[in-house]
């Protein structure tokens, strides 16, 4: 099925409807974001996680679809992207625009702040930069930051509406992705609210966190700890509620007309009359 044009207030919907699908049945998709977030933590682990984020994304798609339709999921699911070579290829493909994206960025970074910069940051890697490096690094960072946001927003809508195409319509990852590009054309409206959302929830969270951050900060040798902690917590629960309103998305832009959604009552029976 080729995609809706749907309305732009659907966005702001996504958003609120992640919200009361989570509230409503929290597992096993918190688990899943939970270990998605220590992946990003770990040492090692963090450069596979990236690699194949959005393997485990699909994972997890599944998963939300199962629940939708009645069915028993667990923990177990969390690596269905895995378990089929060309859905393992599909969702890989996918991913490939986030991985070059990256590395994008990275060079894009190196290069503004310079050979002593940059080596000043390697050399205080695993420790806190001091305050004079944080000083002369954050206007540079935060000029590069906002001219590669509106590439990283695109790429990131690409992906949010390729994943579930890949995994529950059995796309292949490159017409996945052409699919997703269509699909954001005829939807800007309603990426732009649900951008805007995401962005407003995550400033909302970024300042409730800075709260108990601050407290943490005094807890002498646990603070380090702590924060993380804090950290993975909210990066677990963001994570739970952005993979909630891809499965929504799909949902509203690609599911086939002939499958009601799982929120839709079933229509009533027709009267038949005799003669």
């Amino acid at each position: 099925m080729s995609h809706r044009k749907i309305p732009a207030s659907r966005g702001l919907y996504w958003c609120l409807e992640a919200w009361r699908n989570f509230k409503a049945s929290p597992q096993p998709v918190l688990s899943m974001a939970m270990w998605l977030s220590l992946g990003v933590f770990l040492p090692v682990l963090n450069f596979f996680m990236v690699i194949l984020i959005t393997v485990f994304y699909g994972g997890v798609i599944s998963t939300l679809h199962k629940k939708a339709l009645g069915e028993k999921s667990s923990i177990g699911d969390f690596f269905n992207g895995f378990k089929t070579l060309p859905r393992f290829l599909g969702l890989f493909m996918v991913g490939f625009p986030t991985v070059l994206f990256a590395f994008f960025s990275s060079t894009v970074l190196m290069n503004a702040l310079g050979p002593d910069a940059a080596k000043a940051l390697t050399d205080t890697a695993g420790q806190p930069p001091s305050k004079e490096l944080i000083n002369a690094i954050a206007p540079v960072l935060l000029d590069v930051m906002l001219k590669l946001l509106p590439i990283g927003i695109v790429i990131g809508w690409v992906i949010f509406l390729a994943v579930p195409r890949v995994m529950l319509d059995r796309r292949l990852g490159l017409l996945a992705l052409w699919d997703a590009i269509r699909a954001i054309f005829s939807n800007l409206g309603a990426m732009l609210l649900f951008t805007a959302g995401i962005m407003l929830a995550a400033f909302i969270a970024s300042f409730l966190l800075a709260i108990p951050l601050a407290f943490l900060a005094g807890a002498g040798p646990l603070a380090g700890i702590l924060q993380t902690f804090a950290i993975v917590f909210i990066c677990t629960l963001g994570w739970a509620l952005y993979l909630n309103a891809m499965y929504i998305a799909w949902r509203d832009i690609f599911m086939s007309d002939a499958i009601a959604p799982p929120t839709d009552n079933p229509p009533p029976p027709e009267a038949q009359i005799e003669v």
